[in-house]
């Protein structure tokens, strides 16, 4: 067996400028399909059935949960007007036993969540009807809305019997076991929610992205451009791009770990581009380099090619200590002594030990920053000289993104945007905005609830 160097491991992580533009232009590629591909199989761009944005004037009270790859949030909120909300949220943690059970069982879990949440609000409406928008984080096919067929469902779930049925009778079915008197006045995909929310406390904001467990982004197209769309006549458009679906193989620059994870996951040969930069996957990156590294004795030689039994479980080396590694700036690089022994209780790594596994995992953490701008970048060019001005230099235009990884992950928000302004040159870069959309689920489900039931035009 050839011995596996750290430097060839680490390099299979850097970019080089062609593998970005090779991306940009894949994306972008896949970006124009979907506007008019009717292929099932194909679940990129739907069509959100909103047609413009907040005006940060809305007022009114609304319910709305916000359903991710890893938790349930609901939310009773209070819109103020003037950009301004009153959020009372709960978090509730979605078991594997619900990932992987029956439909039924995970829509009354929901339901049961939410009547807590009414307790914990003290809101008793008596027999009138509670209206509530949804923020749901996978992949529908919007047909009203408040209506979407559920096309598919990644992040780890295998729920029976909910693939094809509509997302507003699954709910509503729920509620009505729980005797709840709750009506689904808008679905939303959890990358138009935030695009929405953040939009009505910054005008700015054409593009809206989640990285979190899963990636996905929104964002504003001319309709005439979206020809698969067959609803009521409009001009612009909020499309749910789910590029966690895009990134063919032959243009994404995958390592053999990038394809090993692939294979294993639940639905090989879905969601590549997702599965290269999302918090779900990429601390699987980094334990599979690892163990190969361990195994060649190119780090923890002491172990003599011997893995240990912690880290040998998929998913075992979490994302979230990738974080903390990279928090530390210490040359020492004591981090990575911290999770290695409270975590794998492993001891004795050298100095070099520390210093490559901090070098691998930021390469890693780098890579999926730099591949995430490149995704921003073909939408930004997509939708230049429609919703988005590059060239106009009295224009800014704002990306407001949410989730665990652009907020807690490091420099990754540096990162990004160091990568898009490389790539779109100092000029157009200088008039772009990264900026956290925090609990934008909850709030853009909200907002377009109210404007769907105030009659409004979306």
């Amino acid at each position: 067996m050839t011995t596996t160097t750290f430097e060839d491991t680490v390099n299979q992580f850097v970019l080089s400028k062609e593998q970005v533009q090779k991306i940009i232009d894949g994306l972008t590629e896949e970006l124009v399909e979907g506007l008019s591909t009717t292929d099932p199989k194909n679940i990129t761009q739907q069509p959100s059935f909103i047609t413009r944005l907040p005006t940060g004037k809305e007022t009114g009270l609304y319910l709305a949960i916000d359903m991710g790859g890893t938790n349930l949030r609901t939310a009773a909120v209070h819109l103020l007007g003037d950009g301004q909300v009153g959020v009372t949220m709960e978090k509730h943690e979605i078991t594997e036993k619900l990932k992987t059970g029956t439909g039924e069982a995970m829509f009354d879990w929901i339901a049961d969540c939410t009547a807590t949440l009414l307790k914990s609000v003290a809101l008793d409406m008596g027999n009138s009807e509670l209206q509530m928008g949804v923020t749901f984080s996978f992949a529908i096919q919007q047909t009203a809305i408040n209506r979407g067929r559920v096309l598919a469902m990644g992040k780890g779930f295998g729920l029976s019997d909910v693939i094809g049925r509509d997302l507003k009778d699954l709910l509503e079915d729920g509620f009505v076991r729980k005797n709840l008197n709750v009506k689904v006045s808008a679905i939303i995909n959890d990358t138009v929610g935030t695009l929405v929310s953040h939009a009505y406390v910054s005008p700015s904001t054409k593009i809206g992205v989640i990285l979190a467990t899963g990636t996905n982004a929104a964002y504003i197209e001319n309709t005439s451009e979206v020809t698969k769309y067959n609803g009521p006549s409009c001009d612009k458009m909020i499309l749910n791009t789910e590029w966690d679906a895009m990134g063919k193989s032959s243009y994404l620059p995958q390592t053999k770990y990038d394809k090993e994870i692939d294979a294993k996951s639940h639905v090989p040969k879905f969601q590549e581009f997702e599965k290269m930069v999302s918090g779900l996957y990429m601390g699987e990156l980094v334990r599979l380099a690892l163990v190969d590294l361990i195994e060649q004795k190119a780090i923890l030689e002491f172990l003599n090619g011997k893995v240990p039994e912690s880290l040998q479980p998929r998913l075992s080396f979490k994302t979230m200590f990738m974080s903390t590694i990279e928090s530390d700036h210490t040359p020492e690089h004591t981090g990575v002594d911290k999770v290695f022994k409270t975590t794998f209780g492993v001891e004795g790594l050298t100095p070099e030990d520390r210093s490559r596994i901090f070098r691998l995992i930021h390469t890693i953490g780098l890579r999926a920053a730099s591949m995430t701008a490149a995704a921003c970048v073909a939408l930004l060019l997509k939708a230049n000289g429609a919703t988005v001005q590059l060239d106009n230099p009295n224009e800014i235009t704002t990306i407001g993104i949410d989730g665990s990884v652009f907020e807690k992950y490091p420099h990754f928000s540096h990162n990004m945007l160091e990568a898009l302004t490389e790539i779109l040159g100092q000029e157009r870069g200088s008039r772009i905005r990264l900026e956290l959309a925090r609990d934008g689920g909850c709030i853009g489900a909200a907002l377009v609830a109210m404007v769907a039931h105030s009659g409004g035009a979306v």
